[in-house]
This record gives C-alpha cells, sequence and structure tokens, in this order.
C-alpha cells in the first residue's frame, strides 16, 4: 500500500516496498521559487507590451504559455535531471502544478491590482476582444484569467512530465535492486 501524509509543513511519502519514508521539501519549495519567478516573467512581458502599446493584441497572449512552457521546463530539468535524488512521476506533476498555480496566482493578483488601481481603463480593452465579451467585470475576468491557467498548468505539466518520466522512478520500485 502506497501513503501520501501531509504533516506540517513536509510531505512524507511511505512506501512499504522501498521501505523509506522521505522529505521532499526542498523540492516543494523550488515550486514556490519558480512559481514566483515565472509569474514575474508574466508580469514583466505584460508591463513590456504595455510599453510597446500591443496590449491590446489579443494573439500576443499566446507568448504567456511560452513563458509557462519554458519555467515548467527549467523546473523539472533541475529538479529530476539535475538532482542526485530520484523523483517518482507524480512528484514530478505536482512540482509543475504547483509552480504554474503559483505563477497564476502571482499574475492574476497583478492584474487584479493594476486594472484596480493603476489603468482601470485597461478592462475596455479586455471588452473590446471577441473572446471576453462587452460586458466583461473585473471578477469575471479574474475568473477567466484563473480558469485558463489552471487549464495551462495541468496541460503543461503533464506534457513535460511525459518527456521527463523516462528519468523518474516508480515508488512502487525496490530500494535494493
Amino acid at each position: 500500500m502506497f501513503g501520501l501524509f501531509f504533516i506540517s509543513e513536509y510531505w512524507y511519502i511511505d512506501c512499504p516496498r522501498m521501505r523509506v519514508t522521505e522529505k521532499i521539501k526542498g523540492m516543494m519549495s523550488k515550486g514556490y521559487v519558480y512559481g514566483l519567478v515565472i509569474g514575474a516573467a508574466l508580469i514583466a512581458y505584460f508591463l513590456l507590451m504595455k510599453v510597446l502599446g500591443l496590449e491590446s493584441n489579443f494573439y500576443l497572449r499566446l507568448f504567456n504559455f511560452v513563458i509557462l512552457i519554458a519555467g515548467v521546463y527549467f523546473l523539472l530539468k533541475s529538479q529530476i535531471m539535475g538532482s542526485k535524488r530520484t523523483a517518482t512521476y507524480f512528484e514530478g506533476l505536482g512540482l509543475g502544478l504547483r509552480a504554474t498555480i503559483i505563477a497564476v496566482i502571482v499574475f492574476l493578483v497583478f492584474m487584479a491590482s493594476y486594472i484596480s488601481f493603476i489603468d482601470p481603463e485597461f478592462i475596455q480593452v479586455l471588452r473590446s476582444s471577441q473572446i471576453w465579451g462587452s460586458r466583461v467585470t473585473l471578477s469575471q475576468a479574474a475568473i477567466g484569467i484563473f480558469i485558463e491557467g489552471m487549464a495551462s498548468a495541468f496541460v503543461i505539466s503533464f506534457a513535460w512530465m511525459q518527456y521527463f518520466k523516462k528519468y523518474t522512478v516508480s515508488p512502487n520500485a525496490s530500494i535494493n535492486s
């Protein structure tokens, strides 16, 4: 039987076949750090587009997806291929999800603050795009960005773990073999 326990601020994985209980706090904290860096990159990209006057070009938002893809790739590469410890598939998947979700939340808080305090007229840019509709409110836009980000988190993390799974170990593998 395989057990996953959340105790205090540590994740413990207990697998009787491995006879090992492993603390993976360091790996998860990397997810937070990379999430903040990815979020900062999304914010920097948005501000660059604003300075260049390209914030109304909807198709440039697709580069946000590229930023997320690159951030999760470098995170997983450093943690799975570059670390001395082995990781399971689900640890890597969770790590990618955590980083992406944090990045989306950071960007979402920034966008809500930006629209509320810095440039309230930016909501008109969202209203003029065909995807949001002409009656979108700040809360509807925030929910839309959150859902879009969560979908991206699952797709990106799952896709990258298909590549990195050859570098992971099975949670049922014997530690002695």
